[in-house]
């Protein structure tokens, strides 16, 4: 077995878990931005129906989750610097 020196362990290149990777990234936003357009239609839906109005917080909920994702992902992207 190798002895490693404290030189060689400070300069590795750092992991990068494959959830933290940009593609992964990109296809989460993209998820997440199909399911806030869900959501606005299901907002958009149960106001026009009578019956459903008193669910609307059911797709204004996941509106809401969505979007947060969405923000969070946009801002770790950015900071990335990724075009």
């Amino acid at each position: 077995m190798k002895v490693k020196y404290k030189s060689e362990l400070l300069f590795r290149k750092a992991f990068i878990p494959w959830y933290d990777t940009e593609p992964v990234m990109v296809l989460t936003l993209v998820f997440a931005l199909v399911v806030l357009l869900f959501s606005i239609t299901g907002v958009a839906a149960a106001l026009d129906t009578n019956g459903y109005q008193e669910y609307i917080w059911v797709p204004g909920l996941l509106g809401i989750l969505s979007l947060s994702i969405t923000i969070s992902t946009l801002i770790r992207l950015i900071r990335r610097g990724s075009p």
